[in-house]
């Protein structure tokens, strides 16, 4: 183990952060090519400014881009992507009904020797999450129509059942909503889905409107009082990174009082989904394991087992 900050990073975690950071490579090929902008966000952009790296005790890396970038990122990337990259989002993934895209490096844990080669030793699949950057409308009626209906979308979603079938009144809420919003709705899909598909098109609504402001949508439709200047975003610095560099919006010191208070340079142990992300894919592989094998593993052998999988693909 290393001793960050008096945390304690596996040998494993650091390979994951090498694996992202090669998924970083490809993002910035990507928008470099496509002439589009992106931004360190969230934990990562607090990673850059207080760490020059990862949070010690954060596993993953965030990006933002506005949201015309964004459209235009998940129409365009997908053609110009090297394998073994794949981008996920309510747009190309019917299975996917989180409100934000995700370049991965796979579908599956990989012990193929060049994978690991390219990817530091890592056999999981890793990723970076992207947020789309909303304006925010300067006409007050139709921002309130806006939350409104996005709040509205957000409840109708929670009483939609996950897959079919569906009753008569879920049907006729769905067509109620097709008709209000004028969105096209594939029957075909799972449902849910559809109304986070919808969703994400509401945010976007004032894509192509001049705006002071921006803000992470989501967040201010569920009540966060979320208002950055459009002004923060219109140059970018590279900071320092690990062993590379990450650009940063110019105005990374509102966001980041925004995001995470005025004392945002000072660490807190904050973790906000289980940590490590990558041991459910762990677990996943050891109930595979057990039942063909009928014996129970422990959670320390199945990493060991990793581990001299690992070492012996890279032999």
């Amino acid at each position: 183990m290393q001793d960050i900050n008096d945390f304690e990073i596996s040998p494993m975690m650091k390979n994951v952060w090498s694996a992202q950071l090669e998924v970083l490579k490809e993002v910035r090929r990507v928008c470099e090519q496509l002439h589009i902008c992106f931004y360190a966000d969230w934990g990562t952009l607090l990673g850059a400014v207080r760490h020059h790296g990862f949070i010690p005790w954060d596993d993953d890396m965030d990006i933002g881009m506005l949201r015309r970038d964004y459209m235009c990122f998940l129409k365009e990337a997908p053609a110009i992507l090297k394998k073994p990259y794949e981008i996920k989002s309510v747009y190309s993934d019917p299975t996917d009904d989180i409100i934000k895209a995700r370049i991965i490096n796979g579908r599956h844990m990989n012990f193929e020797r060049d994978f690991l080669k390219q990817f530091a030793g890592c056999p999981y699949v890793v990723g970076i999450d992207i947020f789309p950057i909303d304006n925010i409308t300067e006409n007050k009626k139709n921002l309130e129509e806006q939350i409104l209906a996005l709040q509205f979308v957000l409840k109708a979603s929670s009483s939609v059942p996950s897959e079919p079938p569906y009753s008569d009144d879920v049907m006729e809420l769905m067509n109620r909503i097709e008709k209000t919003f004028g969105i096209q709705i594939d029957y075909n899909n799972r449902l849910v889905h559809e109304l986070k598909k919808i969703y994400d098109i509401l945010c976007s609504r004032y894509m192509d409107e001049e705006t002071d402001e921006v803000t992470s949508m989501i967040d201010l439709a569920n009540g966060w009082d979320y208002h950055a200047k459009r002004a923060w975003y219109e140059e970018t610095i590279e900071m320092p990174f690990e062993n590379t560099t990450i650009p940063v919006p110019v105005g990374y010191d509102g966001l980041l009082r925004i995001k995470y208070g005025d004392e945002y340079m000072t660490p807190r142990r904050l973790v906000a989904h289980d940590y490590p992300f990558y041991k459910e894919q762990m677990l996943g592989l050891k109930e595979v394991m057990e039942q063909e094998f009928n014996q129970k593993i422990s959670d320390e052998l199945m990493e060991q087992l990793i581990d001299m999988k690992v070492k012996s693909a890279l032999q």
